[in-house]
């Protein structure tokens, strides 16, 4: 019997190529979106991949039954859940520029919204031999990072959104200690740097030398977390298959 993934925000993107390469892993892959993903469905299918699409709004807490039921219905089970989806519509903007509305607003999307998905999907994930969580987090919301005034990444400023996956990287160990003894295994990664629509003009220079991971290579991580064996960690961040700090 296929191993069932569900991926949020995979419509384009890392969220697509995670699916692609978790469904070229033998994985069934549901692809969950606020946009349509019909026609990736297609564009996978005709890879050989068994996809299905559902849409649901992370900013919507009441869209999720629906998927719940979905998966349910289709698979009974759910093996790994990748919450992949977020927004970055802060860029420059330091705690003090931000206004309610839009603090709120990535909030809801990038953190409030996947802990309550994943709170719904926790029966689906009990019922699989070997559950796996991987949330999308960001080395420019490490805790260890941001306190060093030094840092390299010291002009990386988004509030909203480093304030957000803070928030997804405490949620992931919560869930882990949680879900342990099920041999459920919940992890936060960073993918780095890559070239997809959340990429915007506003980032800092890194350098002549300097080259986006393409959405592919942003997805091994979150493809390599989502299939760990028995024996792998939980309760970690990890960037490029190595532990970083929080």
């Amino acid at each position: 019997m296929k191993k069932v993934a569900l991926i949020t925000g995979a419509a384009q993107g890392i969220g697509f190529e995670t699916a692609r390469l978790l469904g070229e892993k033998g994985y069934a892959v549901i692809l969950a979106d606020v946009q349509d993903a019909s026609s990736k469905v297609e564009e996978l299918e005709g890879k050989g991949i068994e996809a299905k699409a559902i849409s649901f709004d992370l900013a919507d807490s009441a869209t999720f039954h629906q998927v719940v039921e979905f998966v349910d219905k289709h698979y009974g089970r759910l093996d790994a859940l990748v919450n992949n989806a977020a927004m970055l519509v802060d860029m420059g903007k330091h705690p003090s520029d931000l206004s309610e509305v839009l603090f709120r607003k990535v909030m809801e999307v990038n953190y409030i919204g996947p802990f309550l998905f994943t709170q719904k999907l926790v029966p689906l994930l009990k019922k699989s031999e070997a559950g796996r969580i991987v949330n999308l987090s960001t080395q420019v919301a490490q805790l260890a990072q941001l306190s060093d005034m030094n840092s390299p990444l010291r002009d990386d400023i988004c509030a909203a959104y480093q304030s957000s996956k803070i928030g997804v990287n405490a949620m992931t160990v919560l869930f882990a200690k949680e879900l342990e003894e099920f041999g459920i295994k919940v992890n936060s990664c960073c993918p780095g740097w890559v070239d997809s629509a959340m990429n915007t003009d506003e980032l800092p220079d890194y350098g002549d030398e300097a080259r986006p991971k393409t959405p592919a290579e942003g997805a091994d991580t979150s493809v390599w977390l989502a299939t760990l064996p028995q024996d792998g960690p939980t309760a970690g961040f990890f960037t490029d298959r190595e532990k970083i700090n929080w």
